[in-house]
């Protein structure tokens, strides 16, 4: 088992290693490489950590020794660690920012270690597992002045710029309901009793949670990983199934687009067809009320994953196995990643498009890394990303308490025991999260 720092030795480097972080940072300018450390350098790891290989590589963190060791041989000067704690003890005085790729349940600590350390911080999505957690990593974000940005990719693509602009110059009218789908579906898995097939530190994996480790073994899929790297998230010790993991990508648009903030009102229906132990839903329907501002009506936002389009599948627009859908009162635009139609035909022959009014992005993980430098903002900072976050992880409390909840952006809180039960997680000792 691995040593680990102790609290109050992390608490006296997060001390001294935080006043003298301005310093460090001043001194950077935009010709000059930011000191990076990464969390996470396999599979989604291995994309971001491909994505910021611009920069100073100084410290390479992962649990999993074998799956480090493609990016070890690319980065031999990085230093590395498996337990990202001893990582930030030893070795925080040499780096301006991190990359957060772990999975969903270990999001949010080395994230708030960083931020609390005064070090920038780019995490993929979802930004956490739990609503209360993205609730603290916008508060310390805030706090500490840092430069942050959520893994959301396709948010840096041309398309989603042209549908933002669309919508906002008004071609659409007034927009008060969007459907999104996806037809995407957990991988079922059976657990099993005995050794554990992993080779590494399971302690370290698990990390902040308190469940107990379980082996499992998964439904045959196009996603070939061993237990339990990708398919954690199809667990809710873990994860938050598909609505968490292709949540933020998708409703990512809307948020944009219309400017919604928090939904004042939520409810959820599902269930789970496919052969496995784990309880993620594979057919689900969440239907979000977000609350007029003095810009725009109320909006009503349905998710739905499951399906091959929204409604149950009732309406399909051709090409669009994925998607999101503006009813407005002039006219309607269907969207996905890279491409958007304007419907119907008789609208779309009619509509002068709006010039072109978002400026390109220069990448989205280099977005963050010129932000870093230049004290600049990114689009998908921890304020942004934060409310959509809690929005995504809410349409969970409402399916797993199987109540219409009202939430209350303010306090934090529903109202119902429940429902609010699941707001948040008790960490485990020597896991304890930064306040």
């Amino acid at each position: 088992m691995s040593t680990h720092p102790t609290r109050r030795k992390f608490l006296a480097v997060s001390t001294a290693t935080t006043l003298a972080a301005p310093a460090i940072l001043s001194a950077r300018n935009a010709n000059e490489k930011l000191n990076v450390a990464v969390i996470g350098v396999a599979n989604r790891g291995a994309a971001n950590l491909a994505g910021v290989a611009h920069e100073n590589i100084v410290a390479l963190c992962d649990v999993d020794p074998d799956n480090a060791k493609k990016a070890r041989e690319q980065f031999p000067k990085a230093e590395y660690f498996t337990d990202y704690r001893q990582m930030f003890d030893k070795a925080a005085k040499g780096f301006d920012a991190v990359v957060v790729s772990t999975p969903d349940h270990t999001h949010t600590l080395p994230a708030c270690i960083a931020m609390s350390l005064g070090k920038h911080v780019y995490c993929e999505k979802p930004m956490a597992e739990t609503v209360n957690e993205v609730r603290l990593m916008r508060s310390l974000a805030a706090k500490h002045k840092v430069v942050t940005q959520m893994g959301t990719q396709i948010h840096a693509g041309e398309n989603y710029r042209r549908v933002v602009e669309i919508v906002q110059a008004g071609l659409l009218g007034d927009v008060k309901r969007v459907y999104v789908w996806n037809s995407s579906k957990p991988v079922g898995g059976k657990k099993l009793t005995g050794k554990p097939s992993a080779k590494f530190d399971l302690d370290l994996w698990l990390g902040p949670t308190k469940t107990e480790f379980f082996e499992a073994e998964m439904n045959k899929s196009s996603w070939n990983y061993p237990w339990p790297h990708f398919h954690w998230r199809w667990w809710w010790e873990f994860g938050g199934g598909t609505l968490a993991d292709l949540g933020c990508h998708y409703i990512d648009l809307p948020y944009w687009a219309l400017g919604l903030t928090s939904p004042t009102r939520i409810y959820a229906t599902g269930k789970k067809t496919y052969s496995g132990d784990n309880d993620t839903p594979d057919v689900m329907s969440v239907d979000f009320t977000f609350p007029a501002t003095k810009k725009r009506g109320e909006v009503h936002l349905s998710w739905e994953h499951g399906v091959a389009g929204p409604n149950g599948g009732k309406d399909i627009f051709k090409g669009y196995g994925a998607g999101i859908w503006f009813v407005g009162s002039k006219g309607q635009l269907i969207a996905d990643y890279n491409k958007y139609l304007l419907y119907p035909e008789s609208f779309a022959k009619e509509v002068t498009l709006p010039p072109k009014s978002i400026a390109p992005s220069v990448g989205h993980h280099k977005e963050w890394t010129e932000a870093c430098k230049t004290g600049g903002k990114t689009t998908c900072n921890f304020d942004y990303a934060g409310l959509l976050t809690e929005g995504v992880l809410l349409g969970n409390v409402a399916y797993r308490t199987e109540k219409r909840i009202k939430w209350n952006t303010k306090t934090g809180t529903t109202g119902d025991k429940s429902a609010d039960a699941l707001l948040a997680r008790e960490d485990r000792k020597g896991w304890e999260l930064p306040k």
